[in-house]
């Protein structure tokens, strides 16, 4: 494979700037390069990511999951396997990729490049599963180890920050869980006023417990007034982020 001059300065830069060190830049590059770009100029398909792509996907997984497994102690394993899925998922993974500067680093075709390429989510989230499993053969015995410093370094407030996101899901259940773990109590919420026409209405709702109101809500159904006053109960209890 070859790398012009400018393009290895620019990897160079990029390994110095997140503490790796390629013994082969070629490996590196590898991690960058869509099948656009080996297919447009008739190049071994194995010189693009996909390989590297599924070698890392298995490592993020594993990586992640021993995270998971010693920051929340006390979950169980749905909601472990929930926050995962969560982390990994293309959307997430597409944003730490972006942190990374992926979208100046990949390779692809012209035409992809065109139909902007270097701003696809799924390009961006497998290039980055692809570095990931060029960093574990890199390192070879201490890939794996690697692999998790460099996450922890990097992005492991974002990682960890998934699990206050994904509370916002479903504020109502959770208040529940909150409140039944102080006391076994259950939030009441009380429909405090209603206004508008029979098929415009506007419902407001305060959620309280141990005879306090901790949240109140407005939306245009009951239903979603009662998860409003949840949420805003959550943020205030510092349960959910703002």
């Amino acid at each position: 494979m070859s790398i012009s001059k400018e393009r290895k300065e620019q990897l160079l830069k990029f390994q110095e700037k997140y503490n790796l060190k390629f013994k082969d830049i070629e490996l590196l590059e590898q991690a960058f390069i869509h099948t656009s770009y080996t297919n447009e100029n008739n190049l071994d398909e194995k010189m693009s990511y996909e390989k590297l792509e599924f070698y890392g996907d298995a490592v993020l997984k594993l990586a992640i999951s021993d995270f998971l497994y010693n920051h929340f102690v006390d979950y169980n394993e749905g909601e472990l396997t929930k926050l995962r899925a969560e982390i990994v998922s293309d959307k997430n993974i597409f944003e730490y990729a972006k942190i990374l500067g992926f979208e100046e680093l990949i390779v692809l075709g012209k035409n992809e490049r065109k139909q902007g390429g270097a701003k696809k989510e799924s390009i961006i989230a497998c290039a980055f599963e692809a570095l990931l499993g060029a960093i574990f053969i890199n390192y070879k015995k201490q890939g794996y180890e690697k692999v998790k410093s460099f996450l922890e370094q990097n992005f492991i407030d974002d990682i960890l920050s998934v699990d206050k996101k994904i509370r916002t899901l479903n504020p109502k259940a959770i208040l529940q869980e909150y409140t039944q773990g102080i006391n076994k109590k259950l939030p009441e919420y009380i429909l405090v006023k209603e206004e508008g026409k029979a098929h415009n209405k506007n419902f407001w709702v305060d959620v309280k417990f141990n005879d306090e109101i901790i949240g109140s809500g407005c939306a245009k159904s009951i239903k979603k007034a009662q998860s409003e006053a949840a949420k805003n109960a959550l943020k205030k209890l510092d349960l959910i982020e703002e």
